[in-house]
Parts: C-alpha cells; sequence; structure tokens
C-alpha cells in the first residue's frame, strides 16, 4: 500500500505542473448557461453564425486562462 500511497503523491505533484482547462460547461455557467453567454456577446443562440463566433470567444477566453498559467509558472521558477 505505501507504494500507491507515493504514486498517488507524486501524480498530484506532477498535477499542479501541468495545465487542465476548466469545461465549457464551466465557462457558460458563469453567465447562467449557453444562452445567456450567447446573449451578452451581442450573439443570437439561434444563428449557425453567431454560434460560430460564440465557440470562437470560448477558444480565445480558453487560450487566455493558458496564458495567465504559463505565466504564473514562469514567474514561480
Amino acid at each position: 500500500m505505501s507504494s500507491q500511497s507515493k504514486n498517488s503523491k507524486s501524480t498530484q505533484s506532477s498535477a499542479t505542473s501541468t495545465f487542465v482547462p476548466k469545461s465549457d460547461k464551466q465557462y457558460y455557467d458563469s453567465y447562467g448557461g449557453w444562452t445567456n453567454f450567447m446573449v451578452s456577446h451581442g450573439l443570437k443562440p439561434y444563428d449557425p453564425d453567431d454560434v460560430m463566433e460564440g465557440k470562437a470567444i470560448l477558444d480565445a477566453f480558453k487560450e487566455a486562462d493558458r496564458y495567465e498559467w504559463e505565466e504564473k509558472q514562469k514567474e514561480g521558477k
């Protein structure tokens, strides 16, 4: 059992050095859901072009979070 607990500890410490993105749902939930996310960005959730733009906005949020995480990692080292 002691080898298992050692393995779980090493997994936890290595996990902190790996970026784990938030799920799409976590981003949408902060707006109250997908529809509110779309509407708050001036997009119509029923328009396919707007849906594509909404996904692009979400991708930009994810990229910004990744960049912020990378910068914090650089500062910590």
